[in-house]
């Protein structure tokens, strides 16, 4: 009976480098495209985050700028109603 050869035992060491090879390309190829993709939505998080905090201290700065011209605004109307009275 004919004994099958070992791919390491004497078998075909092209065929043998061939399918590593291809293994060791498609893991590869595979990992940075799955890298890629994490990296690609991390720096969107990353990014929504931030924007979403400039947008909250810009709101935040407005807000104090109108309060702070309502306020100057009232006074200045209580000083009207004075002087008219």
């Amino acid at each position: 009976m004919k004994e099958k050869n070992h791919p390491i035992k004497g078998g075909n060491p092209l065929l043998f480098a061939a399918t590593g090879g291809v293994l060791i390309a498609f893991v590869l190829i595979f990992g940075t495209i799955w890298l890629g993709y994490s990296a690609r939505l991390s720096t969107e998080a990353a990014v929504h985050s931030v924007s979403d905090f400039y947008l909250q201290e810009l709101a935040g700065r407005r807000e104090q700028v109108v309060a702070t011209n309502l306020n100057t605004n009232i006074k200045n109307m209580y000083v009207a109603l004075e002087l008219m009275d």
